[in-house]
């Protein structure tokens, strides 16, 4: 009897919203620490520790350059301290000790030139060059803090407002201007003199989140809508307009700028907006396990990072098993082949993005790397000096890790793995038996293939045994299995370099049972 062939074609991502019943076949339906760059899946880089051990439980991390040094602030609950690498200095201010913590974090930002970093328990603090201390902003209005503060243009936005302890969480202040290379000396809304000012967003019952520029305007979001804010000069300064009446932002640090456009976990939907429209991300995809996983006690620890070398942007939170609030699961949404993929991570407070100076040579003749297979952009010379990269914070251990790095996790082996139950071929009647699996592979290493099988819907699959097959030498798998729905898994340890495009099931049709 001749053999049946279905060749699927560039799987590019994993769904476990919908029933893997129903999908496409170019879709898988779990998996873990793999990525689609490129249209391929590929087992994703691992991360490794950089930097000495901190001095204290880094719980947020902004880089910062005086353009002759690369340097990373990093922060606890009472203080700060600076670093290039090798050396820990405390840069808290001399008044004393901060009050923010865990779950009320940091916030930063690098303007003009000046680091900025902000709590909503402490007056705003930027990062004296002269004294080698963080102080207060100058002429911060006494008795009062925010939930945070950003830049736009030559301007400081303050967010979410507390006067002599009473909360205008829906007040936005922003700041006098200011020229390149120095931080406001005005916040004084009342001074005719400057362009100080301050406005409350009423017209939604929602608080003010955060708030993060795009092109010439500057989105504020609230617990329960969209803001738009634009320089107009004159006596208004600014003037507000609400773009959506829905979405806002779960938490701070949960909005990432990417090719034109936001980024934005909100409080019931992950979307993508360009000021204009916006449209979800996630809906059928993996909504229902970010919304079903999520710790109430830890929104506060939900935040997104952007890392646009591989075009893709991290959502990292606390779920309900987490004991400490702290991060412990990852989804990537890959926004060049519009999916998603979930990582695993250690228990970590904060992830960010900057310049990693390595102490030793970033030698491409030296990595285990394929050109193919590497997720990295190779250039012409041997040495790079310096690594744009995600920084992730172990609070647990002292620790910083540069991620998408190495083929561990910090030394340990990993497994990477995708998978899809459910095929049927068209016909949820016939039984089917599987003879051999012929994989589309690039680069090399070793893989185990499995087949599973299910008489019925959500039955269980039944997994064969893997067949360990050999990128660059082997052909196909063959496989003795039969049933009315198919299953297959690919799986294998993080050094293997390989990069899946695509698979071919043999099968013959067993008639119906």
């Amino acid at each position: 009897m001749p053999y049946n062939r279905v060749e699927i074609t560039r799987p590019k991502g994993i769904n476990v919203d919908l029933s893997p019943y129903e999908l496409p076949n170019d879709l898988f339906s779990d998996g873990k620490n793999v990525t689609f760059q490129n249209f391929r899946t590929q087992v994703s880089d691992g991360y490794k520790q950089v930097f000495t051990d901190t001095t204290v439980k880094p719980i947020f991390m902004q880089p910062w350059t005086d353009f002759l040094q690369e340097y990373w602030f990093y922060a606890d609950e009472d203080s700060i301290f600076r670093t290039q690498g090798t050396t820990q200095l405390n840069v808290t201010r001399l008044s004393g000790a901060y009050n923010t913590t865990l779950n009320a974090g940091w916030t930063g930002a690098n303007f003009n030139g000046a680091l900025i970093m902000s709590n909503p328990n402490d007056e705003p603090q930027f990062f004296n060059v002269n004294t080698a201390k963080m102080e207060d902003l100058p002429a911060w209005p006494a008795d009062t803090t925010c939930a945070t503060v950003r830049p736009f243009k030559n301007y400081l936005i303050a967010l979410n407002i507390v006067k002599s302890s009473v909360n205008f969480e829906n007040m936005v202040k922003w700041s006098d201007s200011v020229d390149a290379g120095g931080v406001p000396q005005s916040w004084d809304e009342a001074d005719p003199s400057t362009d100080a000012g301050e406005n409350i967003l009423a017209d939604s019952e929602g608080r003010v989140i955060d708030g993060v520029a795009l092109a010439d305007t500057f989105y504020i979001y609230k617990s329960d809508s969209v803001w738009g804010m634009n320089f107009v000069g004159g006596k208004f300064i600014f003037n507000f307009r609400k773009v959506f009446n829905s979405g806002g932002a779960l938490s701070q640090d949960c909005v990432v700028e990417f090719n034109g456009k936001h980024f934005v976990v909100g409080i019931n939907d992950v979307y993508v907006h360009d000021g204009s429209s916006k449209k979800s991300v996630i809906s059928n995809k993996f909504k229902s396990m970010l919304y079903g996983q999520i710790s109430e006690s830890s929104i506060s620890n939900i935040k997104a990072v952007g890392d646009h070398t591989n075009k893709e942007i991290w959502i990292y939170f606390p779920n309900t098993k987490s004991l400490t609030g702290q991060a412990n699961t990852a989804i990537v949404y890959n926004y060049e082949v519009d999916e998603w993929t979930q990582r695993e991570i250690p228990e970590l407070t904060h992830i960010s993005v900057g310049t990693i100076n390595p102490q030793e040579p970033d030698d491409w003749d030296d990595s285990d790397l394929s050109w193919d297979n590497s997720s990295k952009s190779w250039g012409g010379e041997n040495y790079n000096p310096s690594i744009t990269s995600l920084l992730i914070a172990d609070y647990n251990n002292n620790k910083f890790y540069q991620g998408n790095e190495t083929r561990t996790f910090d030394g340990a082996s990993y497994t990477g793995s995708v998978e899809r139950i459910g095929i049927d071929f068209g016909d949820d009647l016939g039984f089917k038996y599987i003879n051999s699996v012929t994989p589309h592979f690039s680069g090399g290493g070793t893989v185990d293939i499995y087949i599973g099988t299910e008489s019925k819907q959500g039955e269980g699959v039944t997994w064969s045994a893997p067949v360990s097959f050999e990128v660059g030498v082997d052909y196909k798998a063959n496989f003795r299995a039969s049933g009315r729905y198919i299953a297959i898994r690919f799986e294998s340890t993080s050094d293997n370099l390989w990069a899946l495009t695509g698979y071919t099931l043999e099968y013959t049709n067993k008639g119906i049972r």
